[in-house]
C-alpha cells in the first residue's frame, strides 16, 4: 500500500496522470483527446534513423540506398510505373521494396541529364504519410512533394484542375507531431510551393489555390463535421477534403524538409436541401492525376 502511496504523490506533485487505477484511489479514466492535445512536446521516441540503418545493414547491402535523391514524389497512384513511363522515364528507374514498418514501394529514378528524384507509392492517412516521408528523410530526401486526390467541398472550384496547397486542417496525427494545440492549419514550405504553381503554370493546366481538411476516415465520414465545414468563411475557409496533408506538412516542419502538395478534385460534397451527399466525378481522373505528377517531376527538375 506505501508505494501506491508513493506513486499517487509524485502523479499528484507532477500534474502527469498515468490512467491506471492504483490501490486505494478512484479510477480515473484517460482521456485521448485531452492526451492529442496537450501531450508533452519535449521527448520524441522511435525515430526512423535506426529503421534506415537496419535497412543498409541487413536488406540493401550493396549501396542501393547509397547518394539517396535530395527529391521525392509520393504519389497516391497504383501503376506508379505507367506513370513514370508517360511522363518520359521509361528504363530510366529502379524499384525497391519493403515491408518492416510498412509496405513500401519506392522507384529511384536517374536519367542522363535530368536530376534525380523518387517517387513512392502513397499510403493512405497519418502513418502511411508520416512513416514514408520520416524514411525518405532519413534516406537523405530533403524536399517531398504529395500528390493525390481530394473531395471538394466548394461549389467555386471546378473540376479538371490542379489545387496546389496552400495548407489543411490538421488532423489527430497531426497534432501529436506538432509543437503544440494553438495552430490548427499546418502549412507546406512557402518557396517550395510557389515553385510547383510556377510549375502548374508552365504545364498550362488549370490550377487554383486552396485550403484542405485533413480527415483521417474515407468511409463513415461525421455528417456534422462536415457541415461545419461548409459553414467556415474567411481566408481559411476549407475548400477540399484529404486524408494526409496535416501529417504530412507537420512532419516536414519537424524534421526539417521542404513539402509541398499537388491535389486533383475526384468527388464533391453537395449539399442538396439541407441533405449531404457525394458526387463522384465522370472525367478522366488518370489523366488529370497524371498531369499533376508531371508538374510534381517539373518542379523537382528545375534548379
Amino acid at each position: 500500500m506505501a508505494v501506491g502511496l508513493v506513486m499517487v504523490t509524485v502523479a499528484a506533485a507532477t500534474g502527469q496522470m498515468t490512467g491506471v487505477a492504483l490501490a486505494g484511489t478512484a479510477e480515473t479514466p484517460y482521456r485521448v483527446l485531452d492526451g492529442y492535445a496537450r501531450h508533452g512536446h519535449q521527448e520524441r521516441l522511435n525515430t526512423p534513423a535506426d529503421e534506415v540503418d537496419w535497412l543498409r545493414k541487413n536488406r540493401f547491402m550493396h549501396g542501393e540506398l547509397d547518394d539517396f535523391p535530395a527529391d521525392a514524389i509520393v504519389l497516391h497512384r497504383v501503376d506508379v510505373e505507367t506513370y513514370l513511363d508517360q511522363a518520359g522515364f521509361q528504363g530510366s528507374y529502379t524499384h525497391l521494396s519493403y515491408g518492416f514498418t510498412d509496405p513500401t514501394d519506392l522507384w529511384v529514378v536517374r536519367k542522363p541529364g535530368t536530376a534525380p528524384f523518387t517517387v513512392v507509392r502513397g499510403l493512405p492517412g497519418a502513418g502511411g504519410i508520416t512513416t514514408q516521408v520520416a524514411e525518405l528523410q532519413a534516406l537523405g530526401a530533403r524536399r517531398v512533394i504529395h500528390v493525390g486526390t481530394a473531395g471538394l467541398l466548394s461549389p467555386d472550384v471546378p473540376y479538371g484542375q490542379i489545387i496546389v496547397s496552400d495548407g489543411s486542417y490538421r488532423d489527430g496525427g497531426a497534432f501529436l507531431l506538432a509543437p503544440d494545440a494553438k495552430q490548427q492549419v499546418a502549412r507546406p514550405d512557402q518557396e517550395f510551393t510557389a515553385r510547383v504553381r510556377a510549375a502548374a503554370a508552365r504545364s498550362g493546366l488549370p490550377s487554383a489555390r486552396g485550403i484542405g481538411y485533413t480527415m483521417p476516415i474515407y468511409y463513415f465520414q461525421p455528417g456534422s463535421i462536415l457541415r461545419d465545414l461548409l459553414a467556415i468563411k474567411g481566408s481559411d475557409k476549407p475548400t477540399f477534403v484529404e486524408m494526409e496533408e496535416g501529417p504530412f506538412f507537420t512532419l516536414a516542419t519537424l524534421m526539417g524538409l521542404k513539402a509541398a502538395s499537388v491535389v486533383v478534385g475526384s468527388d464533391r460534397l453537395v449539399n442538396d436541401g439541407g441533405r449531404l451527399h457525394q458526387s463522384l466525378w465522370d472525367g478522366d481522373l488518370d489523366a488529370l492525376e497524371l498531369a499533376a505528377f508531371k508538374v510534381a517531376v517539373d518542379a523537382v527538375q528545375r534548379p
